[in-house]
């Protein structure tokens, strides 16, 4: 039995939401609402010595749920950014913008409607008694190195209770303390504060701890272009995994919604992926330990198949041989390497050398369908059909294949089949590894659905008949390039093919009705 939250008489009955709070009837949990609906959420923190704080589901979470929803305590530009506008955080051009007439910082003009956030910057450096001047519009811009920083620092004067929460946040910092990045850090941030600002108003130390919790807990949101930086309090709990179970998504305000895109069991952690679960282990594990201080140990960074999919294997050096080359040990991907089945082994550096030839040919490749076959034809001699390189490769050519629709009409059948095996091949492969990456599922399944509407069509036209089967295919792809793709707004790409998914959705549902 509970204590009805009200009255604190005894009860069976919990919120059905979050099965934390528990009322005795239906009227107290209407009057407690109010104070209950910020902290009604499906899920708990927990704390231990391994993860600390943590989220837990008090419930079963269905697929496409949304868990959270949450405001940024703060946000700002990223460490390493263009001159933006100091209000909506977009780029600026040297000649359409305007400056603040307080304190010179760019602006994009001045009905910017979120000018607001500006202010605490604003006040800070006009008391320095001298305006900025920002010349350079070219590249990353020094000045813009501790914005972020300063903004977090301020809470305390702009939103005290962000500032509390803020507080509660892990900067890691004397574990940073005297790595090359905290050195560089001090410079850039810590020691040009008070210098440029010319104020004594932070210490280093607080100074430095700033820096810390925005890196440890910072997001990078695209609702901007370039993207900008922002911290979320819960949000900042769930764990990493690089098979996470939840999704992240933003509205177009930069509000951050994290959704469950699979079922999740009740008592389960969760968990987003800290870096990018298209990356490889090594990949992961090296962002990971440079930017949160950690080495990850979920079930695919421990498994070196990578859940079966030797997404980061080359194939043996011996051309005679048919098997894989992978770590040795799990948790060294930068020792010996040996191949599965002829046990023969090579040293990190031909592995160094085959990758990092890949990787550079990727970025000087010029982006058509032409090169990208040549690409996949010379590397399938040293990687797997699944390796990350060829699957980055293979991501592009499913998208220049057939640009648009005028396009896939006209489309050679041999290239359209291979439109359709790539992105086949894709979805099943990142459906296993990377099911949270819903923006980029979203739009494979959208060009298969399309793929396969284009060749039912030409069936059609072969044969005088409607073939069911791959009518129905093309709607399931649809159907989940709209599960995949529903909370994406339409300020980006993925949220204008949500609107055209739903439209070519209701189009084939009425097709096979009467066909």
């Amino acid at each position: 039995m509970n204590s009805c939250n009200v009255c604190q008489a005894e009860t069976k009955n919990k919120c059905s939401n979050c099965n934390q709070v528990a009322y005795c009837s239906v009227q107290h949990q209407k009057q407690d609402w109010k104070s209950h609906k910020s902290n009604c959420h499906p899920f708990r923190v927990a704390h231990n010595e391994l993860l600390g704080r943590h989220l837990v589901a008090t419930r079963n979470i269905k697929p496409y749920e949304i868990v959270l929803k949450e405001a940024p305590l703060m946000r700002g530009p990223a460490q390493i950014s263009v001159p933006v506008c100091m209000g909506c955080l977009n780029a600026i051009e040297p000649n359409d913008h305007i400056t603040c007439d307080k304190c010179g910082w760019p602006l994009c003009g001045p009905e910017c409607p979120t000018l607001d956030e500006h202010k605490a910057e604003c006040q800070l450096t006009e008391a320095r008694g001298q305006k900025v001047n920002v010349q350079e519009f070219n590249g990353p811009h020094p000045l813009y190195t501790c914005v972020s920083t300063v903004r977090c620092l301020l809470l305390n004067e702009t939103n005290p209770a962000n500032a509390e929460k803020f507080q509660q946040l892990e900067s890691l910092e004397q574990t940073r303390r005297g790595s090359n990045q905290w050195k560089a850090d001090l410079a850039s941030i810590g020691q040009f504060i008070p210098k440029f600002f010319r104020t004594q108003k932070f210490s280093e130390e607080e100074i430095m701890r700033a820096v810390g919790a925005l890196q440890i807990n910072g997001h990078e949101v695209p609702t901007s272009d370039p993207p900008h930086v922002a911290v979320f309090y819960t949000a900042s709990f769930t764990e990493n995994s690089c098979v996470p179970n939840l999704a992240k998504s933003f509205t177009k305000n930069g509000h951050c919604i994290l959704w469950a895109p699979k079922a999740i069991k009740k008592g389960a952690n969760l968990s987003i992926c800290y870096s990018d679960a298209v990356w490889g282990t090594a990949d992961r594990q090296r962002h990971l330990m440079q930017t949160k201080l950690f080495k990850c140990s979920c079930e695919r960074c421990v498994d070196v198949t990578e859940l079966g999919t030797y997404y980061s294997a080359l194939k043996c050096e011996d051309r005679k041989c048919t098997g894989l080359l992978l770590p040795i040990k799990a948790d060294d991907w930068n020792g010996c390497w040996r191949c599965r089945e002829c046990q023969k082994q090579v040293q990190r550096k031909y592995v160094d050398g085959i990758l990092e030839r890949a990787g550079k040919d990727i970025q000087s490749m010029e982006k058509t369908a032409e090169n990208g076959f040549k690409y996949l034809k010379h590397y399938e001699k040293w990687l797997p059909p699944q390796h990350y390189h060829l699957s980055e490769v293979k991501i592009l050519q499913v998208q220049l294949i057939a640009k648009d629709q005028k396009e896939l009409m006209v489309l050679p059948d041999e290239q359209l089949q291979l439109k359709l095996k790539y992105a086949k091949e894709l979805i099943e492969l990142y459906e296993i590894l990377a099911p949270c990456e819903v923006r980029m599922l979203g739009t494979l399944c959208f060009e298969l659905h399309s793929a396969i509407a284009e060749h039912t069509r030409r069936v059609a036209l072969q044969s005088n008949l409607s073939p069911k089967e791959m009518l129905e295919e093309s709607l399931l792809y649809v159907e989940k390039c709209v599960n995949y793709l529903q909370y994406e707004s339409d300020i980006f790409v993925e949220g204008h093919i949500l609107k055209q998914a739903k439209i070519n959705r209701d189009a084939l549902r009425m097709v096979i009705r009467i066909s």
